[in-house]
């Protein structure tokens, strides 16, 4: 039940990288399309997918066996970065580690809510460009439905979790309420709008927002009770606020310290809370050196995560169980899939031998009735036929054995940084 071509996952995360090397080798949405090209003429399959969150960036291509196709992987996309910041799965172990992103597995906060999105979005972005072909689409598909059911069925799906939820609880814990917090967000895409529901959620009167596109700060804004700003405006935005919660992309090093009024935080009774779940990088890191500043990236939130992680043991073991019979399933079809040419040989030969004895036995004077007849028992043997091709796709690989597979993959995806 192996796959042929060869799938090949390479990538890097919050599990094998720091922030700062993250940002480094991160997408830009503009970019991607050329990238996909580029990734998917590598082994000629003319297949490739590109998932490039804020915690990971992860290239998925068919490398038919004997091209050096990972070496040309790195050389595009993870140029001049140390074997100890990668992994590489293949086959099976490749299908493992995209069904456990999708589930939210992976993620730097477990049980992430917006996962699935962006394992659809990687989905749409191949196929938009043209590099999805007719493997990767439904293993992309195949993910998100695991990533579904495991977000139905288990724990993980009570509750949002998000990178921008722990952010604000971070901020909890240091305000201790946000009934007085005047908190402003920079960036009104999905995490921006999240971070700001949630703080609205904790007792906020109001969230601002700054916005490159003032029109779509307006609309945050406007569900949020608070004002809109432009980017332009980023200074007066800042004036007496509390909380800053950046959530900006391809927006590297834009916030510095200048916006950030010295004299208004030398009197301040609490310091300003900034916490930049951008990559790359939104705020720059002079601004840890700012009297009165608390900057928190993405880097910093782990000791909260890592309190999440243990507390989700038990739906995560939940998870994996219905992740093992979700990759068996798919690499059932898969192998049911390769017997296409047999099937189509199996169904014509049940059409031949139909027609041979209907007129063997009617002498070619069947009645509408006998016709009807031979015809529903042809259907009813293929069918029979089919079901034992199917099961033994099922039955090529136990699901025992791909358990054992799945858990030796766990200690290396559960692993320290490496």
């Amino acid at each position: 039940m192996e796959l042929d071509p060869d799938l090949l996952l390479i990538g890097l995360s919050h599990r094998t990288t720091p922030v700062a090397l993250r940002e480094r080798y991160a997408v830009a949405t503009d970019d991607a399309p050329a990238i996909l090209k580029e990734l998917a003429n590598l082994g000629g399959t003319g297949s490739a997918a590109l998932i490039s969150t804020c915690n990971r960036t992860e290239a998925l291509v068919l490398a038919p066996p004997g091209e050096d196709v990972e070496t040309q992987v790195r050389r595009t996309l993870f140029r001049n970065l140390d074997d100890q910041h990668l992994y590489v799965h293949r086959g099976v172990h490749a299908v493992i580690h995209l069904f456990r992103v999708a589930a939210g597995l992976d993620s730097l906060v477990v049980g992430e809510s917006e996962v699935l999105g962006q394992v659809k979005r990687a989905l749409d972005q191949a196929r938009a460009t043209g590099t999805l072909g007719r493997h990767l689409e439904p293993l992309l598909t195949q993910a998100i439905a695991a990533g579904k059911r495991v977000r139905t069925e288990t724990e993980l799906g009570q509750g949002t979790l998000s990178v921008a939820r722990v952010a604000v609880g971070v901020a909890h814990h240091a305000f201790g309420s946000f009934e007085n917090v005047r908190a402003l967000v920079i960036g009104a895409g999905e995490t921006g709008l999240l971070a700001a529901r949630h703080m609205i959620a904790e007792g906020a009167k109001r969230v601002d927002f700054v916005n490159r596109t003032f029109s779509r700060a307006q609309t945050a804004a406007e569900e949020t009770g608070g004002r809109a700003f432009g980017m332009g405006q980023l200074t007066e935005a800042l004036q007496d606020v509390d909380l800053v919660v950046a959530c900006l992309n391809d927006a590297a090093g834009l916030i510095d310290d200048r916006p950030f009024d010295r004299r208004a935080l030398r009197r301040r009774d609490r310091p300003t809370l900034v916490v930049d779940l951008s990559l790359p990088r939104a705020v720059q890191e002079s601004i840890r050196d700012m009297d009165g500043v608390l900057l928190y990236d993405l880097d910093d939130l782990k000791p909260v995560v890592e309190r999440n992680r243990r507390q989700r043991g038990d739906a995560r073991v939940e998870a994996d169980a219905i992740l093992v019979a979700e990759v068996h399933k798919f690499l059932a079809l898969r192998t049911y899939a390769s017997f296409s040419p047999a099937i189509a040989d199996l169904r014509r030969g049940f059409d031949d031998v139909r027609e041979r004895v209907l007129d063997q036995v009617a002498s070619g004077k069947a009645s509408a009735r006998e016709i009807e007849v031979a015809h529903e028992l042809a259907k009813q043997l293929l069918d029979l036929s089919l079901a034992q091709m199917k099961e033994g796709a099922r039955a090529s690989r136990s699901e025992a054995a791909l358990d054992r597979l799945y858990q030796r993959h766990l200690p290396h995806e559960n692993g320290d940084e490496r």
